[in-house]
């Protein structure tokens, strides 16, 4: 049976929300840009009294903003991103990580360090926004960008190869070596780069971080972080250890949304099989952390995570799985959102989950962003 007649299948079991009519507007970006996008494009990611926002949350939004084909918040998220993290130019500098209210009581960037999750997806967006929407201006922010990337985050590691790491300070070990976080290589961004830069050596980094998250699974789970040391290999990381939680989530997400042509995705699928035999033989819903090395799980999860395996369990095949994923986002939906008291990661994931699973974009075998509006769909100005 293909893989369209199952997702099909699949898609029986979904709930009417989780249907998508082509051209339709997207009534869940709406509600997330209502609730968390500000007149002048700034995503609040944090309801802390710092109410920070961060280079993470203005590159999803802009890609939300691209897959709904709103050209006008695009810009507004662009601009304040550009603006205010990049210092007006980003293609100068990697935008700050985070901002926010500083210790002094001003506002502004509160940690200036990079974020190189953020900065590929917000190259990545930048360069499909400029290909489907035929404008040469983003293609040229998203090629500078890119630059900017293989410049200061991609790194040559004795016994291992080209990777990208976390950022361009505070990710260091002895001996050369450096953290990792297995969520930051969606292999479909890095399709693209493969084709837009060569001198990056994107098809090597995609097979190191394919090594890295093998080295870091033994019962089919991700951590977190994931520490190289040349000479030593990979190692549980010295800070957080073993747990995979938040950050660790995305990588079945990622994997989840691959095309299945995609010559890794046979390769990962045999890796990342943990959350695929723990739901539903044991629980219902996805566990809160799980220590990679034991395979020893803990917590209940926010429903984000059952959004983010929403992919992952569709292209595992896993119906019953997905069944119940999709009744928990049921459950916890308010209002258009997931979560009586809604938070921002959680709705990221359910935009990135729920949105694949209802078609309202997927990724091609090279990676490329594939829409369900067309010139026949007129953007929003």
């Amino acid at each position: 049976m293909s893989l369209t007649v199952r997702l099909l299948l699949v898609c029986l079991l979904l709930p009417v929300w989780a249907y998508a009519v082509p051209c339709a507007d997207w009534p869940m970006w709406r509600d997330f840009e209502q609730r968390f996008i500000q007149a002048d494009g700034r995503v609040m990611a944090d309801e802390s009294e710092q109410h920070y926002s961060t280079s993470e949350g203005q590159a999803y939004a802009l890609f939300f903003s691209l897959v709904a084909n709103d050209k006008n918040a695009f810009e507004r998220i662009l601009g304040w991103t550009r603006d205010n993290l990049a210092g007006g130019d980003l293609s100068a500098c990697l935008p700050a990580w985070q901002w926010g209210k500083r210790a002094d009581g001003t506002w502004g960037v509160a940690d200036q360090n990079s974020a190189s999750d953020a900065d590929t997806w917000l190259a990545y967006t930048l360069l499909e926004a400029g290909r489907l929407w035929h404008e040469p201006r983003y293609t040229a922010q998203g090629n500078l960008l890119l630059a900017n990337i293989r410049l200061h985050l991609v790194r040559n590691f004795s016994g291992l190869g080209m990777m990208l790491i976390p950022a361009v300070s505070g990710f260091d070990l002895a001996e050369s070596g450096a953290r990792f976080n297995p969520s930051y290589y969606p292999v479909q961004l890095f399709r693209v780069f493969a084709k837009t830069d060569s001198n990056a050596r994107w098809d090597e980094i995609i097979e190191n971080s394919f090594a890295l998250i093998k080295a870091a699974a033994p019962h089919g789970y991700v951590p977190d972080w994931q520490g190289y040391v040349p000479g030593t290999g990979f190692m549980p990381d010295l800070k957080s250890g073993d747990a995979g939680t938040h950050d660790a989530i995305r990588v079945y997400l990622w994997w989840g949304m691959l095309d299945r042509h995609d010559p890794m995705a046979m390769r990962l699928k045999k890796v990342l099989y943990g959350m695929n035999q723990w739901i539903p033989r044991y629980e219902i819903t996805p566990p809160l952390s799980v220590e990679a090395r034991t395979g020893q799980v803990s917590g209940v999860s926010p429903p984000g995570f059952s959004a983010a395996l929403l992919p992952y369990f569709a292209t595992m095949d896993n119906k019953r799985a997905l069944h119940l994923q999709s009744e928990r986002m049921i459950a916890y939906q308010f209002d258009g959102l997931i979560g009586q008291d809604p938070r921002y990661y959680d709705q990221v994931l359910t935009l990135f989950g729920q949105g694949w699973l209802a078609h309202y974009f997927s990724f091609s075998s090279q990676g490329q962003l594939v829409v369900q509006w067309n010139s026949s769909c007129s953007a929003k100005k």
